[in-house]
């Protein structure tokens, strides 16, 4: 009898680290270098969306009116060349020592320094146009954060800014370019008493980037015009020049890792609910909810028609659990949550929060569509950074949530 158990702990056991290993494979591939951040730079959106759509295909998904892929463009400032900037004769590393704003402007040459040393410091006329102003935020009590970000936000009139950050460095996505370089250095690699700054940034604005949300379906057995949607994120921040890779496993890998398994899932015949179930992975999440906001303005399928949309991000780590955004909306929906949490033991907590614009959630909640918006919490506080890479995914919860998701499905698919 101890035999045949621990040949069945044994079966789960390989089962489990099975399933462990096909989710962190895909977020391997979609962190990976080859496909540069998801982002902007030698297509690296695009390369995911292939390889989301091969999936799909694979899984014998069925595309949308005839495509796995929903075209769109939009504009945005990319970073694909010079990315170097020299403090006094002090050489920083892109990603590590410094960023520059997502909207910065290509800037070449040396330039003088002016310090902000206090927040009532007045400038002669024309004394700072041809130089950056460095504010350095540690020098500063808390109790001033909030005039000296004012400061930041409308500075006297400067070549440029430069923030000196006393913690951490996060970067974004802007669709403009400002006629001001911002450029944030963290204060730990600022050399003392620098007086000049060298710059060599090269950016590219582009005003119609192409490209695309992927889709797939599963049709239901029964109930075939009734949806259940999957999404998340596929995008990231890509490049800020060709060395500093911002490679998003944890946002948003993880996600799309989810709605893949997922989709395999319930690809099987056996695991088909009655109602219908859609896959959508975005792009342009990161750029501003775009992807999910041209998808509710031309819907390819009928907003009416779902009965509830499940959005997935930051789904790599989960040791503290998971929050529900919009489940202060949806309270009975999210109890059976809680309740299907409690009876299997899954997640430490799932909390909830209100509506917010913080996904790809938001834009069908302003429909009337349905919908919660899943992330987990714990683990690594990588997030925007060049270390949200697939070594610090732990894939904690994974599996409970994912459990979680199919009992929800299945009490409310049907």
């Amino acid at each position: 009898m101890k035999q045949f158990f621990n040949l069945i702990f044994l079966f789960f056991f390989v089962i489990q680290t099975a399933f462990g290993q096909q989710a962190a494979e895909h977020i391997r591939i979609l962190a990976s270098p080859e496909f540069h951040g998801r982002g902007y730079y030698k297509n690296g959106d695009r390369k995911a969306a292939e390889y989301i759509r091969k999936q799909f295909i694979n899984y014998g998904l069925q595309p949308i009116n005839g495509s796995y892929f929903q075209p769109f463009t939009f504009p945005v400032n990319t970073f694909p060349g010079k990315m170097k900037v020299v403090a006094g004769n002090t050489l920083l590393s892109p990603g590590r020592d410094f960023i520059v704003s997502p909207s910065c402007p290509g800037i070449k040459g040396t330039f003088e320094l002016a310090y902000l040393t206090s927040i009532d410091q007045v400038f002669e006329s024309n004394s700072l146009n041809s130089k950056f102003l460095v504010v350095d935020k540690s020098a500063f009590p808390d109790s001033l954060s909030t005039k000296i970000d004012s400061i930041i936000k409308s500075p006297p009139s400067c070549k440029g800014l430069i923030i000196l950050e006393p913690k951490k460095l996060t970067w974004s996505v802007s669709g403009k370019v400002n006629e001001r370089a911002v450029i944030r250095i963290l204060t730990a690699s600022w050399p003392q008493k620098t007086t000049t700054i060298t710059l060599n940034i090269q950016n590219k604005l582009i005003s119609e980037y192409h490209s695309q949300n992927v889709m797939g379906m599963i049709p239901g057995t029964t109930n075939k015009d009734s949806f259940i949607v999957f999404t998340a994120h596929y995008d990231h921040l890509g490049r800020m020049g060709k060395e500093a890779l911002f490679a998003g496993a944890n946002d948003n890998a993880s996600g799309t890792s989810m709605i893949l398994e997922l989709a395999k899932f319930y690809a099987q015949p056996q695991n088909r609910p009655a109602k219908s179930l859609l896959f959508i992975a975005f792009a342009g999440e990161e750029a501003g909810l775009i992807g999910s906001k041209y998808y509710t303005q031309q819907p390819p399928l009928p907003l009416g028609n779902i009965r509830f949309l499940l959005n997935l991000d930051l789904m790599g780590n989960g040791e503290e659990g998971m929050m529900v955004v919009n489940g202060e909306i949806h309270p009975e929906e999210f109890a059976l949550l809680e309740k299907i949490n409690s009876e299997k033991q899954l997640l430490p907590v799932i909390g909830k929060r209100g509506k917010a614009a913080n996904s790809d959630h938001y834009w069908f909640s302003e429909k009337g569509v349905p919908a919660f918006f899943f992330y987990t919490t714990g683990g690594s506080k990588a997030y925007h950074d060049i270390d949200d890479l697939p070594g610090v995914i732990r894939l904690a919860e994974f599996e409970d949530v994912q459990t979680l998701i199919k009992e929800f499905v299945q009490q409310t698919g049907q």
